[in-house]
């Protein structure tokens, strides 16, 4: 048995018997349903941008309270420092980098870690420390100053010398290889290359501390 298929349209009625045809009734059902999708999901918009920026608002307000709390044992451990009570400040700085690990502020707690390992005669426990706050804060000259010493007493300054003749990574490092040439007794070499990097990069805020030291150095070595 064979469906023939016509090629006449089929023809609908368009009376009130006819299921094809939409009574205003239905109509304005449907429409009345679209308006309550609609104020349904502009609700659930409204809800979920609500708690989108309450969850905002809590998170920088836990962001500031830990910076705040990390400033307060950073000076805590400053207080235990000049009590000499070491292992009471080495806690408060470490639990201020905790607290707020990563910014350029808190530079200042991994070097104030760094100085308080270093005061007891842990020279190479505060190597990292120092390192750290070097890449936390490269505009620093002091940090500088203090990484290279702390490289000479740690007795690896002729081996980071070696590798930062050779580092390029970051015009920077010419900084750090100055300050080593002098730790290890090239301080022509040293003054050179400082006063190079001085040259070139004379706009920086780091390179009025550089000139300070280049001219005092200068003067003791005469």
């Amino acid at each position: 048995m064979f469906i023939k298929i016509s090629n006449q349209m089929p023809h609908f009625n368009a009376d009130s018997s006819s299921p094809y045809k939409c009574s205003p009734f239905k109509a304005a059902t449907q429409k009345s349903r679209s308006r309550s999708l609609s104020r349904n999901f502009l609700g659930l918009f409204l809800i979920i941008f609500v708690l989108f920026s309450l969850n905002i608002i809590s998170y920088a307000d836990e962001t500031i309270q830990a910076e705040n709390n990390a400033y307060r044992h950073n000076n805590k451990g400053l207080l235990y420092l000049e009590d000499k009570y070491y292992f009471g400040a080495i806690k408060e700085f470490q639990i201020a980098i905790d607290l707020n690990p990563n910014s350029q502020a808190s530079s200042v707690f991994y070097y104030n870690l760094g100085k308080t390992y270093e005061t007891i005669g842990y020279y190479s426990a505060a190597t990292p420390y120092f390192e750290k706050a070097v890449s936390l804060n490269p505009l620093y000259f002091d940090y500088y100053l203090k990484l290279a010493e702390n490289y000479k007493s740690s007795g690896i300054a002729e081996t980071k010398l070696l590798k930062y003749q050779s580092d390029f990574s970051s015009p920077f490092n010419r900084i750090l290889l100055g300050l080593l040439y002098i730790q290890t007794g090239e301080t022509s070499t040293g003054i050179t290359v400082l006063d190079d990097f001085c040259g070139e990069e004379e706009n920086l805020i780091i390179t009025k501390g550089i000139k300070d030291y280049i001219e005092k150095i200068s003067s003791d070595s005469e």
